[in-house]
């Protein structure tokens, strides 16, 4: 397993039951997004929010494509702001 997938195994299995229990996101369409292939899920986008919880309840491994001041950001916030999108496999945009 690939440190990517790592993590994000790793922090979808930590923060999903604490998130769905705390937000409760409400999820229309599931059951169109196939298991395997590729696919393109657009959400209505309405907050930074979106990409924390359309992980949480897609079944399958989601990859954003972030802009690009995550992965620019100076200092050591920015720093470790860039490492943790590379780990979860985000695109910088």
């Amino acid at each position: 397993m690939s440190p990517t997938v790592f993590a994000y195994t790793l922090l979808k299995a930590f923060l999903s039951p604490i998130l769905m229990l705390l937000f409760r996101p409400k999820v229309t369409g599931l059951r169109n997004v196939p298991t395997l292939g590729p696919v393109i899920i657009a959400s209505n986008h309405l907050s930074f929010s979106d990409s924390i919880f359309m992980p949480l309840v897609v079944p399958r491994k989601v990859t954003f494509l972030a802009k690009s001041e995550y992965f620019t950001s100076p200092g050591i916030k920015g720093f470790f702001k860039k490492i943790a999108f590379h780990a979860l496999g985000q695109v910088r945009g």
